[in-house]
């Protein structure tokens, strides 16, 4: 009776320890990366371009203020014939209303769980599903830079979400749903001390939801201290600056 007893125990306790041990799906209430880039022909956003350029040999760091205008052209096919889009930019002074100058295209291929942008010929995974803080990915995964010394300062840039579904302004401009996106954030020397190396890499974008980005920066920055044949040292010629701020968009 006593052994009936045990086996009784021992196999009721099983059945809780059993239950209590079931697989919960986690369900995630997050909203789709196609709410954050809103894409469709005829859609336009104006942007101030601040972009940090370094001239007297390189030796000397400006930054030249721009207006852009970046429109929805037209909805194509990608070379893996995935719907598309190309987006054209275009450029004028900050001062002269009426002159505009074609300055690149560029293409965005929305998919399902991602948007994936190709610039200058350079694949960027731009946003990646699920939108929820702390989400990571290698955005830069498609591009080689190994093979590529001036890209290598590319390499393995972990992506994550901060501050989803939450307000931001930009040009004092709110939007009360946006999401912000670290791309980088990396120092390496002292940039305060131009007699030696010292390198910066920080990337970040904010993204409004029914608007597309709103606010962009990003800054490469190598510098290479005094030699022989440099005796000032010199900002490396692949060294740039953007920072986009929207202005307006329809």
């Amino acid at each position: 009776m006593l052994k009936r007893l045990l086996l009784l125990l021992i196999i009721t306790g099983a059945v809780f320890f059993t239950a209590g041990c079931k697989k919960q799906t986690e369900v995630l209430n997050v909203p789709p990366v196609s709410d954050y880039l809103p894409l469709q022909v005829g859609k336009y956003i104006y942007y101030k371009l601040d972009s940090t350029v370094y001239v007297n040999l390189n030796t000397v760091k400006e930054v030249h203020s721009y207006i852009v205008f970046d429109q929805v052209e037209a909805a194509i096919t990608d070379n893996l014939g995935r719907p598309s889009y190309r987006i054209r930019r275009k450029m004028r002074s900050t001062t002269d209303t009426t002159q505009w100058l074609d300055n690149s295209t560029f293409m965005i291929t929305p998919l399902e769980k991602s948007v994936e942008y190709i610039e200058n010929n350079l694949r960027f995974i731009k946003l990646q599903g699920p939108v929820k803080d702390n989400f990571t990915w290698k955005g830069n995964s498609y591009i080689n830079s190994y093979s590529n010394p001036e890209l290598q300062y590319l390499d393995d840039w972990e992506y994550f979400y901060e501050n989803t579904e939450q307000p931001y302004t930009a040009d004092n401009k709110p939007f009360d749903n946006t999401i912000t996106i670290n791309q980088r954030d990396e120092v390496l020397g002292n940039p305060g001390n131009k007699a030696f190396y010292f390198e910066i890499n920080k990337s970040i974008e904010v993204y409004g939801k029914g608007v597309g980005l709103i606010y962009k920066d990003f800054l490469h920055e190598a510098w290479q201290p005094p030699n022989i044949t440099s005796p000032n040292g010199y900002y490396e010629p692949n060294s740039y600056g953007i920072k986009l701020t929207l202005l307006s968009y329809n």
